[in-house]
């Protein structure tokens, strides 16, 4: 599936699985409690989400639980970007854009997180191979493989499928 790029990461394995999908304006957030199969969905923004790691970490201290945080890093997947004939250079020069921002905020993720001594391992994204638009997991999908009941959007979802895939949970859709 996805080949891990270690940076810093717990002695044991983890009690609790915190999955990021970085993005400029909001990112995709998942702690999920591995022993109860429980989640917490959210988007935040950059600053949101550190205060947020920081009580994550705090409440694992508390309760004596280990945890590590992965964020999904798109930068580690090799550069094979074809635009269509008909996208204008200025469309192009504005995706590029996006993306990078996308990459950068995940890149200052696991910045903080090793100033904060959180451990944290970022990994190349997942194959995307669901029903979805661009073939992204639904939110049929994702209730399917976790049992989660409330809606989610496409952040929160590759967030949560993040930390349950790290978790070593199963991923099968029984019909």
């Amino acid at each position: 599936m996805a080949k891990k790029t270690i940076s810093l990461k717990p002695k044991a394995k983890p009690d609790r699985v915190i999955g990021i999908d970085p993005d400029a304006v909001k990112s995709g957030f998942a702690s999920l409690n591995i022993k109860t199969r429980t989640f917490d969905c959210k988007t935040l923004a950059f600053a949101d989400l550190i205060d947020r790691l920081n009580a994550e970490c705090g409440k694992a201290e508390c309760l004596h639980e280990t945890m590590i945080v992965i964020i999904e890093g798109g930068w580690l997947n090799q550069g094979n970007w074809h635009l269509p004939s008909s996208c204008s250079k200025s469309k192009a020069a504005a995706q590029g854009r996006s993306v990078g921002m996308n990459h950068q905020t995940g890149i200052l993720i696991a910045e903080m997180c090793a100033h904060l001594h959180i451990p944290f391992e970022v990994v190349k994204p997942l194959q995307k191979i669901w029903s979805g638009r661009d073939r992204k997991i639904t939110h049929e999908e994702l209730a399917a493989i976790t049992g989660i009941k409330r809606r989610t959007n496409q952040e929160e979802r590759d967030a949560a499928l993040l930390a349950w895939w790290y978790a070593g949970l199963p991923i099968r859709i029984t019909k």
